[in-house]
């Protein structure tokens, strides 16, 4: 059993390298990679991408929004934690998925997750 969540957790990484490059990877390393099991297990890539565009904003501009903002940290973990409704280009709406963690609500994992996404450049 083990070494089939082993497997899973590897395809998982290198499915989540191959779609959010380019950061940085120099830069990777064992936490970064965590993050990046976060992003690809809460399926962040269906909307989201580092640079191009989908159906929701780029890591790169949510990084950009919040470069000098001393609340970026605070305001992600609210938006990533309670739903809120956000709004497609094409005008449809609906609610932010919620980001899981295991173990449930670990606060550590979703502020990894937002320094990497504040990260991209």
């Amino acid at each position: 059993m083990a070494r089939r969540f082993a497997v899973r957790e590897a395809l998982l990484l290198s499915a989540v390298f191959l779609c959010c490059a380019p950061a940085q990877a120099a830069d990777v390393d064992v936490d970064a990679a965590k993050k990046l099991v976060a992003v690809a297990s809460n399926n962040c890539g269906k909307c989201h991408h580092a640079t191009n565009k989908k159906d929701a904003s780029t890591y790169k501009s949510i990084a950009e929004k919040y470069r000098n903002d001393a609340q970026a940290e605070a305001k992600l973990i609210k938006h990533l934690t309670t739903g809120p409704e956000v709004k497609y280009e094409d005008g449809t709406k609906e609610n932010h998925k919620l980001v899981t963690t295991k173990p449930p609500e670990d606060e550590k994992q979703i502020k990894n997750l937002i320094q990497w996404i504040l990260s991209h450049k």
